[in-house]
């Protein structure tokens, strides 16, 4: 079976030149909204410990030290650290989110804190689903 080309390599360039912007902008969107997501996780993390040690401090900045790195190789364009963030904002929606309530409850200003970074990292996820965002991967 023969294929043809029916478009002429102008008009591929030019769709290609329209699509590139969209694929920068999706990938930039992602990591701006990581970027915010990992600040307000900063503050999120001060507001838990206002209400009393019930983590150690260290593992507390251990892991969000380890989520920074995660990001820095989503920022470097690498495709195993994107699927890795899209499957861990994923789950933080589904398992934090209904949570909320109770925190809600408990300290107002944290489930606040919390929800906008939930927000964050579930845009995050889906820009990064994208298939316009992984073609600009490695």
């Amino acid at each position: 079976m023969n294929t043809t080309n029916t478009y002429s390599n102008e008009a591929l360039q030019q769709t290609q030149s329209v699509r590139a912007p969209w694929r920068e902008r999706a990938l930039s969107t992602a990591l701006v909204c990581l970027g915010l997501a990992y600040a307000l996780s900063w503050a999120e993390m001060g507001l838990a410990l206002m209400t009393g040690p019930g983590e150690p401090v260290a593992a507390l900045i251990a892991s969000r030290a380890l989520i920074g790195g995660l990001y820095v190789c989503v920022a470097f364009r690498l495709q195993w650290a994107r699927w890795i963030t899209v499957v861990l904002g994923f789950a933080s929606v589904v398992l934090v989110g209904p949570m909320l309530g109770a925190e809600w409850r408990a300290f107002p200003v944290a489930a606040l804190v919390t929800g906008v970074v939930l927000v964050f990292k579930l845009a995050a996820s889906i820009f990064l689903l994208s298939p316009d965002a992984s073609h600009a991967t490695r």
